[in-house]
């Protein structure tokens, strides 16, 4: 015999198996999402439901269906192939740490606009790169330390100049410099 229903008091948790029925919130298309070969507790006089994880994990999972959402595996994939631990991955989406986490490991659904920026981390990774370096807070420095050692290695004859940039419209230079860091950080950000 189950145990009394927390919301009631009167009835029982009984144990149920079979097709579960749940009726998902409007933005979810499609109506009642059934899942087959399901296990769950249900009152004998209210009917208040308790899903066991098991079962709240298949909700989740037609739901992201549903959606269009990645699914968690297919998130971790994306982290693993690009080569990032789950903070960097985290930090280039502008989410925390364990938001990030609990979209990987399913115990959340990630929303439509960050399902949409992990599927573009996907596609072109050395992106985010570039925005790092463009944020970067002594970045001005930098580029300036840059030009002062092509100068220290090179010379400043037209030819050595013209070569790092010396000959080049300063927007075109400042162009291919912000690329050449974001090559730099997606390598270093891969090694570590």
């Amino acid at each position: 015999m189950g145990s009394v229903c927390l919301t009631c008091g009167r009835g029982t948790m009984e144990p149920k198996r079979g097709t579960f029925r749940f009726d998902p919130p409007p933005n979810i298309p499609g109506g009642t999402i059934e899942i087959e070969n399901a296990e769950w507790r249900e009152c004998t006089e209210c009917g208040e439901q308790i899903l066991g994880r098991e079962l709240d994990r298949r909700l989740d999972d037609a739901a992201r269906h549903r959606l269009g959402l990645l699914s968690p595996a297919e998130i971790k994939e994306i982290r693993e192939r690009i080569g990032l631990s789950q903070e960097a991955m985290a930090q280039w989406l502008g989410v925390g740490d364990k938001t990030y986490t609990r979209w990987e490991t399913g115990k959340s659904i990630q929303n439509k606009s960050n399902d949409t920026l992990i599927r573009l981390v996907a596609r072109n990774a050395g992106i985010f790169s570039e925005l790092d370096a463009e944020r970067e807070p002594d970045r001005s420095k930098r580029i300036a330390e840059y030009v002062h050692s092509l100068h220290d290695l090179k010379g400043e004859s037209p030819l050595a100049m013209a070569a790092h940039g010396g000959e080049l419209p300063e927007r075109v230079v400042e162009e291919l410099r912000q690329r050449l860091r974001a090559i730099l950080q997606f390598q270093r950000n891969r090694k570590g």
